[in-house]
């Protein structure tokens, strides 16, 4: 049942339901970009800072980290299957 998700699925619920967890390469692509994100968003904020931009840096870090979590959210909830938890789509993988 789990291990055959339809193909647009790429998370499932976490075991503690509070998040959701990458099954398909498209869904670790998703949280590589969310990480990349935050790195460009703390190098351009520390460039800026060491330009001694009073303010300017924390706008910018603000922006970054804003984009890449709203890509990562939004994301995430389009292609997750709430029906199943991690754990179970394990098992039935296993199991098949």
């Amino acid at each position: 049942m789990a291990a055959e998700l339809p193909a647009h699925i790429w998370f499932v619920r976490s075991n503690g339901g509070s998040g959701s967890y990458p099954v398909r390469p498209e869904g670790w692509r998703v949280v590589w970009i969310f990480v990349a994100g935050v790195v460009v968003s703390t190098i351009v904020a520390l460039l800026l800072a060491f330009v001694g931009s009073t303010w300017l840096w924390a706008l910018a870090f603000a922006a970054g980290m804003a984009a890449s979590a709203w890509y990562f959210i939004g994301a995430t909830r389009k292609h997750t299957d709430y029906s199943i938890r991690y754990s179970d789509y394990l098992k039935d993988k296993n199991n098949a």
